[in-house]
């Protein structure tokens, strides 16, 4: 019976995937309304969800997904459901796209773009998302519900964008914890400056006791414009800019994350020799390029993507990269919680 269920959700999702892809796929201006019920569920959308939230949570939630299925159907499920394609590119368009060589049956691509959303539905009920658990119950005063990182390199330099959605858990919450790991330690004097350290609060609230709690970690605190209630939701945005970094990158949350987005542009001119997820790995192992990792690989622009949901506390999620053969790495920004 309880197979029986879950292949109905399946197929039920399978469905309403059909109906998102069409037109401009997650590009159409009215997504939020064509969200079905399952996919809803899925990806964690609550009643009273505002259309740019309920967006939000959906397209972190599918890119995620598409991250789980096999190398060959990742790009295959990024063009039907309208990922990285023009703003204008309907769906008979990107399905053109989807034809190799002679084979351009409409038919078989009809068919090849079937498989791949019901391999996403599938993926989807491989394991209960993070909004539908105990996740977050009790563990904290707040919680992330969606981290989403753009890291570009230039040379050995590099620049981070951070947008971080938080939820509180309390009645009355007035400051965020918030910390930056740096892999190079810093020698402070008193308070320290964060733009001294190349980091800007961009938007979000006003930061304030800023300290060095270790050579290597910088934490503030975060006031909102406003307390939050409890089931309020707060985003804050940073900028951090370091000269030289470590060949990894990593979200190591305090509190349970549900979902963290990270896209990662390498200098083109020195792309990296090899690159791999970390999923889970105790911060002290996650640059460690030794152990066994999934693979990943460069798009055509250079860069790698790649989700991650469930995110447990001390645990560390994110890329790391070994540099081109002759090429040597600095040291600067290592992870992020």
């Amino acid at each position: 019976m309880a197979q029986e269920a879950t292949e109905a959700k399946v197929n039920a999702l399978s469905a309403e995937l059909k109906l998102l892809r069409k037109g401009l796929g997650v590009q159409a201006e009215n997504l939020p309304s064509l969200v079905g019920g399952e996919l809803r569920a899925v990806c964690g959308v609550r009643e009273g969800d505002n259309p740019g939230t309920v967006r939000a949570k959906v397209v972190t939630r599918l890119k995620a997904l598409i991250e789980e299925l096999p190398f060959r159907q990742r790009e295959t499920a990024r063009i039907v459901l309208g990922f990285g394609t023009g703003a204008n590119e309907r769906y008979t368009a990107r399905l053109e796209l989807l034809g190799t060589g002679a084979d351009r049956n409409i038919r078989t691509m009809q068919r090849r773009a079937d498989d791949v959303l019901y391999l996403i539905a599938e993926a989807a009920y491989e394991k209960p998302p993070a909004s539908r658990g105990p996740l977050v119950a009790g563990q904290g005063p707040w919680h992330t519900s969606a981290l989403a990182v753009r890291l570009t390199l230039t040379g050995a330099a590099a620049e981070v964008f951070e947008t971080r959605r938080i939820v509180s858990h309390i009645a009355g919450l007035e400051e965020i914890d918030h910390g930056v790991s740096l892999a190079r330690p810093v020698s402070a004097t008193g308070e320290p400056d964060l733009s001294g350290l190349g980091i800007d609060v961009v938007s979000g609230g006003e930061v304030h006791s800023v300290r060095m709690i270790s050579s290597t970690r910088v934490a503030f605190r975060l006031r909102p414009p406003r307390a939050l209630d409890a089931g309020d939701q707060h985003e804050f945005f940073f900028r951090i800019r370091v000269e030289t970094l470590l060949p990894f990158y990593c979200c190591t949350p305090e509190f349970p994350c549900e979902s963290f987005d990270l896209n990662v542009r390498f200098d083109r001119r020195e792309p990296p020799h090899r690159i791999w997820r970390i999923d889970g790995d105790f911060s002290k192992d996650a640059g460690d390029p030794v152990p066994a990792r999934k693979p990943l690989f460069l798009d055509n622009a250079g860069e790698v993507q790649t989700g991650f949901h469930d995110l447990q506390p001390a645990r560390s999620y994110g890329v790391g990269w070994q540099a081109s053969e002759g090429k040597t790495t600095g040291v600067g920004l290592g992870h992020t919680h």
